[in-house]
């Protein structure tokens, strides 16, 4: 990059630069205005969120505190956790399994190792797979997971079955975008090495772009995995199975201790699996 450009670009009152932040400053402007947002009315109603959380004194049991201890009713909460962990696992794993192999055929670095030439045929035909698995991916995920698990619901029935294909099929969309964006980072530079050997594509991908990204992916991976698990939390709103149904019956009959309950559950649960998950991250960068 010449020293021109940089000073151009670091330089926050070039009129470019200058421009480009009165442009955000009008979009977020707009942007709040439209919506409504309103700093005093947030003051306002802090004191009616206060007396939410705590209570109405004139109905007992009508907070959110102290929750609700008893060994019964921990141990059951503890299960359906333990049941939308597994409801995780098993779609991040059917999700990895659609979402990694389609990756290499979503990204163009890779599409052009497997169906090399530059024939209008070939090129057509790596357009099409290109723009549809683009296509793909974005339908996957664009759709909300309780859309789908609500779909899946009425295939399946109610449990956790649909409440895994949901996530599997939203994710998978996720990691399809997030792989091939990544796959289409690597360096070219050592692929072309390999390819001159005359190295078929699979040893190419295999050996010059696998290596590359494999901290990429572990990384977007685990974080699914956690997202995942937070998802999975709501989908029993639609009878999928895991926490979620107790959580939902909970807040539907305002029994808020019990709600308090799950919720400490669902956040530890989830910082346990964060802190696993930086482990199993720092082996890989």
């Amino acid at each position: 990059m010449q020293l021109a450009e940089i000073k151009r670009r670091t330089n926050p009152f070039h009129p470019y630069n200058l421009a480009v932040t009165l442009a955000a400053l009008l979009l977020i402007a707009w942007c709040w205005r439209a919506t409504e947002m309103s700093v005093p009315a947030l003051l306002d109603g802090w004191g009616n969120m206060i007396v939410y959380i705590a209570g109405n004194p004139d109905i007992k049991d009508s907070g959110f505190f102290p929750p609700n201890l008893s060994g019964g009713s921990v141990g059951k909460y503890l299960l359906s956790m333990l049941e939308t962990v597994q409801m995780a696992l098993l779609a991040l794993i059917l999700s990895v399994l659609i979402a990694f192999p389609l990756s290499f055929l979503a990204s163009r670095n890779t599409l052009e190792i497997i169906l090399p030439g530059q024939r209008p045929l070939t090129r057509l035909v790596k357009a099409a797979i290109y723009a549809s698995l683009r296509f793909l991916a974005n339908l996957s995920r664009s759709i909300n997971e309780i859309i789908w698990a609500l779909l899946f619901v009425s295939a399946v029935g109610l449990g956790p079955m649909p409440g895994i294909l949901a996530l599997g099929v939203h994710t998978s969309g996720v990691l399809l975008k997030l792989f091939s964006e990544g796959i289409e980072t690597a360096q070219q530079e050592p692929i072309d090495a390999l390819a001159a050997t005359g190295a078929g594509f699979l040893k190419v991908i295999r050996y010059a772009v696998v290596p590359q990204i494999t901290p990429f992916f572990v990384s977007m991976t685990l974080y699914r995995l956690e997202s995942d698990v937070r998802s999975a939390t709501i989908l029993g709103f639609t009878g999928a199975g895991g926490i979620g149904i107790y959580l939902f019956d909970k807040l539907r009959s305002y029994e808020n201790h019990d709600v308090t309950t799950i919720l400490l559950i669902i956040v530890v649960t989830v910082a346990i699996i964060d802190r696993i998950s930086a482990t199993i991250r720092a082996r890989y960068t």
